[in-house]
């Protein structure tokens, strides 16, 4: 008989990216939320530096920071579909970052 396998919280991972055309750097921000109760549970004070889908990373981060995932899912996080689900829209002004 197989032990019952341990729920694991599923995300919602937003960023927003916005293209600086002078210096030709890309920034985002990014939100996290839970999907069992919709809450935030971080949403960026300040942008980042970080290109396609570094947004990504930037949220994994921010998650071991939090407690939410273990360090060692770090080379799994991607391809993990089951429990992130990411998205990302881009701005054209760095105000609606």
């Amino acid at each position: 008989m197989k032990e019952k396998e341990e729920i694991k919280e599923k995300y919602i991972i937003h960023g927003r990216r916005w293209f600086d055309k002078i210096n030709g750097n890309t920034y985002h921000v990014i939100s996290i939320t839970t999907t069992s109760d919709s809450k935030k549970i971080y949403s960026s004070p300040n942008m980042e530096y970080g290109y396609g889908d570094h947004y990504r990373q930037t949220a994994y981060k921010e998650l071991v920071r939090l407690g939410r995932v273990k360090k060692e899912d770090e080379n799994n996080h991607d391809l993990n579909r089951e429990r992130f689900i990411y998205f990302c829209s881009d701005v054209q002004r760095k105000k609606d970052l």
